[in-house]
């Protein structure tokens, strides 16, 4: 029998939440939730669990501490942030504090339960928030934090002086565009040097990038 829990403030969402995870297995126990501190409480409850989702902003104890908790007391439980937002920063804090995923509330229930079985299946899953369509996932432990400076970390990938000048920016959040005004040069060759750079990092896109990166040492 797997068990899920949803932890999510509005009733609405989590009932259809609830009837979307019936589908993905004729043998799942929902529990709900309607705050962190509660979403908590079943936890400890239920510490069999085989996945956990959870809103990011809910009154009392809200997404990022509750995951933080819930990390720290039970490492092996996959904790997924389900949210409004689509805001890249806030991805990547999440995905830092150690989240099995980010899902936007925006997706599709195919979507959703496509992230969900690559979770199940020991993935990590993130969208690409770049791009109007598709999603990428990635396979590394949560809890597999390099600390370490840019520079010394990314010596194991093969990328020139510029091309790290770039992917700091990138991590700023900066545009081709944007990046080839700071760096006093064209956009085209920017391209060239994203298109490297993804290469490099076997990344599939600018997102995936970037969560890499910082996974190495590059701070928010």
């Amino acid at each position: 029998m797997m068990k899920i829990l949803i932890a999510d403030d509005h009733a609405l969402f989590r009932e259809g939440l609830h009837y979307t995870l019936q589908t993905l297995d004729d043998n799942v126990e929902i529990f709900e939730a309607k705050n962190g501190t509660e979403a908590i409480q079943i936890v400890r409850h239920f510490p069999n669990l085989d996945l956990v989702l959870m809103d990011l902003d809910m009154p009392g104890l809200n997404g990022y501490d509750g995951l933080k908790q819930l990390r720290a007391n039970y490492p092996e439980l996959p904790v997924v942030i389900v949210t409004a937002s689509e805001y890249e920063q806030d991805m990547i804090r999440i995905m830092k504090c150690g989240a099995a995923g980010f899902i936007p509330k925006s997706s599709t229930s195919q979507e959703m339960l496509n992230a969900i079985r690559q979770i199940l299946n020991g993935e990590v899953y993130v969208p690409d928030l770049g791009a109007s369509s598709g999603t990428f996932h990635i396979r590394y432990s949560s809890q597999d934090k390099i600390e370490a400076p840019l520079s010394n970390s990314l010596d194991r990938f093969d990328l020139t002086p510029r091309q790290r000048e770039v992917l700091q920016l990138m991590c700023d959040g900066l545009s081709n565009k944007s990046i080839a005004h700071k760096l006093g040069m064209a956009e085209g060759t920017v391209k060239i040097h994203v298109t490297a750079i993804l290469k490099a990092l076997n990344a599939s896109n600018r997102t995936q990038a970037v969560i890499m990166a910082r996974e190495v040492g590059v701070t928010p």
